[in-house]
């Protein structure tokens, strides 16, 4: 039977994950919640681009068919600890994009409340993602099995975000610096303080796992200057001079070392000064290393395609890799319904795998 799905913000993420869902015979789309007022009373379909299906987004919980729904696939941009306290209670399973990968790292204020309301509500709760999450604990994790002796494990992301700057400016140019001078971009800012968390959060799981004592997490921060005039695809300029390229780095340090190094390059060009080793093809990559007897060096990427036949092959990186925050999120759901009720981490359930493998084919 179709597990019955409420989809909670439908912002970049949750767009993609409630087309996604609507494709699915798995699933029954229940509900969809906005929080944007120009976007209460749109058909679901309409506001992921397809076709009208007969449910309207609400802003009001209230209005919500929660009695009909299995899972919410839970997608705002930060988290509401109340509002998925509620639905846990009420025994609907919380599946969630915004952070919250391992929760325990937040210990009893974040840990244990969503435990005890899961535990009393006979639900689930799993925090999913791609970096961080999957290709922070998962891969890195499964390569490890294969080392007898781990002694550094470092993830590496290459990402270019012009499409990303162009859609959500608010983030990409107000906090992370895109187009603003170097010693601006590179002041303290509460958005980033959010990303720390969430990488923390991987590093933790990590050396959790692994058995070992995780001491602190340093964190580093360096941006490159574009030496071009580069015009998004919204029309906007970053100007020569200005923030082309942040590098963001968290050092997770074990026995006095760095052990578990996390980095990620965000970047608009690759004319940068510094030249920074970033490749410029249009696929986002990911580098996963573990330094150890034997090492071992993993790297995946994504784009739209990879056949060379299509006209798609080696181009759309950046959207493939929103595309994969969404699907992996949307294919945890029946295993996060067939949990045990609680707090379940990558660890805790099966491989997660796709729910829509040879359909239609």
């Amino acid at each position: 039977m179709a597990l019955g799905v409420i989809v909670w913000g439908t912002g970049s993420v949750g767009s993609v994950a409630l087309a996604e869902v609507l494709a699915n015979p798995a699933f029954r789309l229940v509900g969809v919640k906005v929080h944007a007022a120009d976007k209460e009373g749109v058909d679901a379909g309409t506001l992921c681009g397809r076709p009208p299906v007969g449910v309207a987004a609400v802003r009001d919980e209230a209005a919500l068919a929660l009695d009909a729904a299995d899972c919410v696939l839970y997608c705002p941009r930060v988290a509401d600890y109340d509002e998925i306290e509620r639905l846990l209670e009420r025994g609907i399973d919380v599946v969630t994009t915004a952070s919250n990968v391992y929760p325990q790292f937040y210990g009893e204020a974040v840990y244990g409340r969503l435990q005890r309301a899961g535990e009393r509500g006979g639900a689930s709760f799993h925090g999913s993602g791609v970096n961080p999450a999957f290709m922070s604990e998962v891969l890195p994790l499964t390569l490890s099995g294969l080392s007898h002796r781990a002694k550094r494990i470092a993830v590496r992301e290459v990402s270019d975000v012009n499409h990303y700057a162009s859609t959500a400016p608010e983030i990409m140019c107000d906090h992370i610096g895109f187009g603003k001078p170097p010693a601006e971009a590179l002041r303290a800012d509460d958005f980033l303080k959010g990303m720390t968390a969430y990488f923390s959060e991987s590093i933790a799981m990590v050396c959790d796992h692994l058995g070992v004592a995780l001491e602190r997490i340093d964190e580093h921060h360096e941006v490159a200057t574009t030496r071009e005039r580069v015009v998004l695809e919204s029309g906007r300029v970053i100007e020569p001079g200005t923030v082309g390229c942040r590098r963001f780095e968290w050092r997770g340090i074990v026995g006095g070392e760095p052990r578990v190094v996390l980095s990620t390059f965000w970047k608009v060009t690759t004319q940068l000064e510094p030249q920074w080793d970033v490749r410029s093809s249009d696929v986002v990559e990911w580098t996963v290393t573990v330094e150890g007897t034997p090492s071992f060096r993993c790297r995946v990427e994504t784009c739209a395609s990879f056949d060379p036949e299509s006209p798609e092959c080696g181009k759309g990186g950046e959207r493939a890799a929103v595309l994969a925050t969404a699907v992996h999120a949307v294919n945890a759901i029946p295993y996060v319904h067939a949990a045990p009720p609680g707090v379940r981490t990558f660890l805790d359930l099966p491989i997660v795998a796709s729910q829509g493998a040879f359909r239609g084919l």
